[in-house]
């Protein structure tokens, strides 16, 4: 692939390849790799699907569509598209030193630092949400009850650890919650689309948004679902309070107090709410016993859910 690129773009710089992650969802398939030069570094997104998915092109194409909306706004940005493959197996674009926000939560869960992660986010999606039109439409939040009456209905090693006992109350509380919100007024927007804490560099600059592959006009509320609860289930101490959507107060103060576009607070604790059954439902008795990430990652959700309904 390095070929390919030197030869379409006359870039023929000795970069040194570094492996960084295989996708979670296909390992086989898509892979990241840094290549450093004392140039400057670059970050090669390599998909061997992306001639039937076209996911590289399009994350390039996005790149560029968005890049004069962020170019107005300092501190926050996109990684900069360089190069994508001409058959559409990868991409590559100017790599960005810093941790992530999950990886700045988790080292430093304190509330000083929840309180910048939060505020970074929604300046962010502050810029993603109006970088093109909006428009006005209903909450709508049958498709959780769906996905945990699907998830609750599994057996055997694969049925939730919670029980079912505890799944059918739990859809209970969440429909209770749903019913009294369906069709509220939120704003469809460009969402992100899996904004979690793992696609935000955090630097001293800036914040810099990741993986723009999923990107989509859908409710802008469910960014900020998938940014806070990303965050905050990594938290270790029990003992502090939570907010009513379950997060630190710090996060969830520094989030909402920033963010600029409209974000009615039940239906958000309502989404919330569903976010956390999904992680918990999804905790199945196999996963429960193989690992001890598993079974501390419930401890922390059980304790959310317990405050929330």
């Amino acid at each position: 692939m390095l070929s390919r690129y030197a030869q379409t773009t006359g870039d023929t710089r000795p970069y040194d390849l570094v492996h960084l992650a295989n996708s979670s969802v296909n390992p086989e398939a898509r892979s990241v790799f840094r290549l450093r030069h004392a140039d400057g570094d670059l970050a090669l997104k390599l998909d061997l699907d992306g001639l039937e998915t076209d996911r590289p092109a399009r994350e390039y194409n996005t790149l560029v569509r968005l890049a004069p909306a962020f170019a107005k706004t300092p501190h926050v940005g996109l990684i900069d598209p360089v190069w994508v493959d001409p058959d559409g197996l990868a991409l590559l674009t100017k790599f960005v030193t810093g941790p992530t926000a999950l990886q700045a939560a988790t080292d430093d869960p304190t509330a000083e630092n929840l309180t910048v992660l939060g505020r970074k986010g929604a300046q962010f999606l502050n810029v993603l949400h109006k970088a093109e039109p909006a428009e006005e439409i209903g909450y709508w939040p049958d498709w959780v009850v769906k996905r945990l009456t699907n998830l609750a209905s599994k057996t055997g090693s694969c049925a939730p650890q919670i029980g079912a006992s505890a799944c059918r109350k739990l859809i209970q509380s969440f429909r209770k919650l749903s019913d009294a919100n369906r069709r509220v007024a939120c704003m469809k927007m460009l969402a992100h689309g899996d904004f979690h804490g793992g696609n935000l560099i955090i630097s001293e600059t800036a914040a810099t948004g990741l993986d723009m592959t999923e990107i989509r006009h859908k409710l802008g509320l469910y960014d900020t679902v998938d940014y806070l609860t990303s965050l905050d289930i990594q938290r270790p101490d029990l003992e502090e309070p939570l907010s009513d959507l379950g997060v630190h107060p710090a996060l969830d103060e520094a989030f909402t107090e920033t963010y600029t576009h409209p974000l009615p607070r039940d239906v958000l604790r309502c989404a919330m709410l569903g976010k956390w059954l999904i992680l918990a439902f999804k905790i199945t008795e196999a996963r429960h016993a193989a690992s001890r990430f598993q079974r501390v990652k419930l401890i922390r959700l059980r304790n959310r859910l317990a405050r929330m309904t």
